[in-house]
């Protein structure tokens, strides 16, 4: 059995993988993970936590990070501002423990460097940033990208999801990783360079690679979610359906704890923070900036 200790309690994720994990699917009255169970929790509000452990079914409440350590066997950090999850993931990670960290992975990129340089030198297993990177239609989208079956090449394409640059968990970074993630998922992490531009809420950003270019649309408020891509023989309008994407991020991590393998590499790891920072330079100072590898 798997022990998962969740970190951090605001965020409507730590409710969900709790419920996904703790409780028997609805349709099959089965459990999704019978060897896995959230068992305990650290929030950082007294009551929002009482609430998540009650409605997740967690029966222990700890008073300090500390108290989970020799209880869990993996963790999963969830705040939604992403400059807490260094602080909180690193002693566990440092301790070898699996860790999975939510988007965002982390806000500053020294940050996300930190965590995987403790993470190679210990030699822990993480894994985390958006679930929205394996739906069923980012992965559809990337095999067209991949082998060009119905469109042949792609020359341009155009990409669409939800953020707000005056979100107070760190602006754009709170949901802009969900449309960052999508897009590097289908089309490479291996992107060059990005120019963007903000107009009212809306943040335009192309993301250029070596054959071609992306353009990502971050629309407040925008709940439709969207991909065309446009290739020598075709074009492909399709829309990306989240709505069990939690379960999809779930059994990746799941598998991690079972298997032993990350199911992502450091550097795809890294590659969201450093092209949404890179992003958010180009609208302010409206210049192309170049994107760094880990």
């Amino acid at each position: 059995m798997f022990r998962i200790g969740i970190l951090g309690s605001d965020n409507s994720h730590a409710e969900i993988f709790s419920k996904i994990i703790n409780f028997p699917d609805p349709v099959t009255g089965e459990y999704v993970y019978p060897d896995c169970k959230v068992v305990g929790i650290f929030g950082l509000e007294k009551e929002r936590t009482e609430q998540v452990a009650r409605d997740g079914g967690i029966e222990f409440i700890s008073k300090t990070p500390k108290d989970l350590m020799g209880k869990v066997d993996a963790v999963m950090t969830v705040f939604r501002h992403g400059d807490l999850h260094l602080p909180y993931a690193l002693p566990f990670i440092e301790a070898g423990i699996p860790t999975w960290i939510d988007k965002p992975f982390t806000v500053k990129t020294e940050d996300a460097r930190r965590i995987i340089e403790i993470a190679r030198k210990r030699g822990t297993l993480i894994d985390g940033g958006s679930t929205t990177k394996h739906t069923y239609d980012t992965l559809m989208l990337k095999q067209e990208v991949q082998e060009g079956s119905r469109i042949g090449r792609v020359k341009t394409a155009v990409l669409n999801f939800p953020a707000d640059v005056d979100s107070e968990y760190a602006g754009i970074h709170f949901y802009g990783p969900h449309l960052t993630e999508i897009t590097l998922a289908t089309f490479g992490y291996n992107p060059k360079s990005v120019i963007a531009s903000m107009t009212g809420d809306c943040v335009t950003a192309i993301l250029k690679y070596d054959n071609y270019q992306v353009i990502m649309n971050f629309i407040k408020g925008h709940n439709e979610y969207y991909a065309i891509l446009y290739g020598e023989k075709g074009t492909i309008i399709r829309e990306i359906d989240i709505s069990i994407t939690y379960k999809h991020g779930l059994e990746k991590f799941i598998n991690m704890l079972r298997t032993n393998k990350m199911p992502m590499t450091f550097e795809q790891l890294y590659a969201p923070v450093e092209v949404l920072n890179s992003i958010e330079e180009a609208y302010k100072t409206n210049k192309e900036v170049k994107i760094k590898s880990l």
